[in-house]
């Protein structure tokens, strides 16, 4: 067994936002990723932002697979739906089988003919050797709110004024309908912030949804007004993030390691040294990351991998 020690930092403030599942609403840090991590002297559970498993996971192996399908393509050959569902996402037919039905012949032909399937695995197929935790601060730590605007035409005179004069009406008209949006619009983000902390706090909310619903109400009368241009080019922007200067400890395992395990992670380790970004938000300044793995055999270290920097991963052997 290899166990891999992960210290990430944070050089920049990482934004992530997790998939809301149906019929659950977003928490009040943008769908942050939390965790309880512990409970308080009253008996409170304590909360951490951290850095999911599959973020980092999928990083990697689309960085191992990605490189061969563009030169399967480079050459004409290129990769079917069925191996791209494989090999990329970690689907495929055999997802859908039962254990009892599993080709074991196939299983092995299938592991030794595939480097990534055979480490990350694919559905029920497949079992992946490698198992990639969740990544935490050693502190609790909770996101905080970046917050900007985007601006309008106007924001610029001299570009305003290269517009023609019979169209500047129209954009005064919904630009004064775009600021009106964006202030209702903030109004009923604000409103359902406070809506989901009472109701944690099984407080009463009616005033707070006879207020939301009147809030939605202006937000849709004013993007109406805006026109064929729905979309806000003058808006209140706002995301959360984990604040830069944080390390952020995990760890990879890898199961019954094969030689060639040990290179597959190094290689989606490199490209993660050559664009260091995770998450999102990465236009506005946000994601970028530096990091050092201890690779461990019996306890011992057997090689450094240190990445960051949009440079080559200095790779270190013992």
């Amino acid at each position: 067994m290899i166990v891999i020690e992960g210290t990430i930092k944070t050089e920049a403030p990482l934004s992530i936002a997790m998939p809301v599942a149906t019929g659950s609403r977003a928490n009040e840090y943008s769908n942050f990723p939390l965790m309880t991590r512990g409970i308080d002297e009253d008996g409170n559970k304590l909360q951490t932002a951290y850095l999911p498993a599959t973020t980092l996971r999928g990083f990697l192996r689309r960085a191992i697979v990605l490189p061969d399908m563009q030169a399967a393509a480079d050459e004409g050959n290129h990769y079917k739906l069925p191996q791209a569902y494989a090999e990329l996402i970690g689907q495929d037919a055999a997802s859908e089988q039962k254990s009892g039905e599993i080709d074991l012949l196939a299983l092995k032909e299938t592991r030794e003919s595939s480097p990534v399937l055979d480490l990350f695995g694919s559905g029920l197929g497949v079992k992946s050797r490698l198992m990639v935790s969740h990544f935490l601060p050693e502190q609790n730590v909770l996101p905080d709110a970046i917050t900007g605007t985007r601006k309008d035409l106007d924001d610029n005179e001299e570009t305003f004024n290269l517009i023609a004069e019979e169209e500047k009406q129209e954009f005064f008209d919904r630009s004064n309908s775009n600021t009106k949006r964006a202030q209702a619009s903030a109004l009923v983000t604000n409103l359902k912030r406070q809506q989901r902390a009472a109701t944690r706090k099984n407080e009463a909310t009616e005033e707070l949804d006879a207020q939301l619903v009147e809030a939605e109400k202006l937000e849709a009368k004013y993007k109406q007004e805006m026109g064929d241009m729905k979309n806000s080019s003058r808006t209140i922007l706002e995301h959360h993030v984990m604040g830069a200067g944080i390390s952020l400890k995990g760890k990879f395992v890898i199961e019954n390691e094969k030689d060639r395990d040990i290179d597959l992670i190094v290689l989606g380790l490199n490209s993660l040294s050559l664009c260091p970004i995770l998450g999102a938000q990465s236009a506005r300044g946000c994601g970028e990351i530096s990091a050092t793995f201890d690779f461990m055999k019996d306890g011992i270290l057997f090689k450094k991998v240190t990445v960051g920097g949009f440079s080559p991963a200095k790779v270190d052997d013992f």
